[in-house]
């Protein structure tokens, strides 16, 4: 028996735990260092109190209850969290443990183990309120964000059931988020949702299109983020209305590949479309025209006068083409027109005369006549080249030799 009490002795001294012996009254009987450190009060000051004395007041009715009911024999030990007064005023949180000690059947005093759970309590209390001012920041965001698992919509902010034209969330809840989706670009969404599903990345903003719930239309930029909802893996999105940024990004790429004064495609456009032709090596034929008269317009009656006609020919190019073939306006008065495929002679002398034939009708600027004429050199890839500066060289060598002979146009000769 000496051998065992001397055993508690040492675990009760040693414990990192602080330990106490307390009478059923309340008064410390005995405590371990570890209490002491817990408290901030010596042993001997608090053997000379009562537990009562430094528990935190809302807790001490509970605490009190408990005790009764081990007296009473209705349990033999409880365990609660509950706050004290350290020395020093502060307030320590800690997980009680009680045991009750009986001889004869009778109560005789208490087993207390007291853990300090202060930094625990501090750190769970900072993760409630970043969660609180992070579902504030979330819900009140001038941005819309909409969480989904699986593509189901689990939630949407304010913000997001504002962009989407409706006002409650379980309008949405439940709901796969390719309802919103214009056709066009689910299966993008689709890949960006299983990409970040499987690299548990951030991914990059991208423009797609939404269906509202009136049905209009809007342009979107979103983005992308792995986060966890209820243990399981789900994709945060955070999305804003960018319909009136992307018209005016689509007017200045717009504007980049088409001349202002004729609404053609311009020569950066035209470089672009003949190396995607090349690059899926599809054959084609290409006219490159240059007219002659121009320069005599804007000499004899300004520029201005010499754009109307610009404006005039264009027009009246198109319009016999029709969707036969693509007009480019390389600059000045030199234009390039595609076809697809390869045209025989026979079809390139019609095209060749229609166009002519609608160039050299009269153009009435104001009170003024002028007429204009053509040279057409023409070339096919692959057979005159197989990348677009040969045969640019060789389309305008061949209109230069059509111009000598003064011939409509001139299929180039190796």
């Amino acid at each position: 028996m000496l051998n065992f009490l001397n055993r508690f002795d040492q675990v009760f001294y040693y414990s990192p735990i602080g330990m106490a012996l307390v009478s059923l009254d309340g008064h410390w009987i005995k405590v371990n260092p570890a209490l002491s450190k817990i408290t901030g009060y010596t042993e001997e000051e608090l053997l000379s109190m009562t537990f009562q004395e430094i528990t935190y007041p809302d807790d001490l009715v509970a605490d009190i209850n408990h005790v009764q009911e081990l007296v009473e024999g209705k349990k033999d030990a409880y365990e609660m969290e509950k706050r004290y007064f350290h020395k020093n005023g502060n307030i320590v949180w800690a997980l009680l443990s009680v045991f009750i000690v009986r001889e004869d059947n009778k109560s005789v005093y208490l087993i207390a183990q007291v853990q300090d759970i202060t930094e625990k309590n501090r750190l769970k209390q900072n993760l409630i309120e970043s969660e609180d001012r992070y579902r504030s920041l979330v819900e009140n965001s001038p941005l819309g964000i909409l969480v989904h698992q699986k593509g189901i919509i689990q939630y949407a902010n304010s913000t997001a059931l504002q962009l989407l034209r409706t006002k409650e969330l379980k309008d949405i809840m439940g709901l796969h988020i390719h309802n919103f989706i214009h056709l066009d670009d689910r299966r993008i969404v689709s890949s960006r949702i299983e990409s970040i599903e499987k690299s548990k990345q951030f991914a990059q903003s991208i423009y797609i299109r939404l269906i509202l719930f009136d049905g209009q239309e809007i342009d979107v930029e979103v983005n992308g983020i792995p986060i966890q909802l209820n243990g399981q893996s789900a994709v945060q999105v955070v999305f804003w209305d960018v319909t009136e940024k992307k018209k005016e990004e689509d007017l200045i790429r717009y504007r980049a590949y088409h001349d202002t004064l004729t609404d053609l495609p311009n020569r950066l456009k035209f470089q672009l479309d003949l190396e995607e032709e090349i690059n899926k090596d599809t054959t084609f034929t290409s006219m490159y025209l240059d007219l002659h008269g121009l320069k005599t317009v804007n000499d004899s009656y300004g520029h201005q006068a010499g754009d109307v006609a610009l404006i005039k020919v264009t027009s009246r190019i198109t319009g016999v083409l029709g969707s036969m073939g693509l007009v480019y306006r390389l600059g000045g008065d030199e234009f390039s027109i595609v076809f697809s495929g390869h045209k025989s002679e026979e079809e390139i002398g019609e095209i060749a005369n229609s166009i002519a034939e609608v160039i050299k009708q009269p153009i009435y600027i104001v009170d003024t006549i002028v007429q204009m004429t053509t040279s057409i050199g023409v070339v096919f890839y692959p057979d005159h080249g197989v990348d677009m500066d040969v045969l640019l060289r060789h389309a305008d060598m061949a209109m230069y030799h059509a111009k000598k002979i003064n011939t409509l146009y001139k299929i180039y000769d190796k």
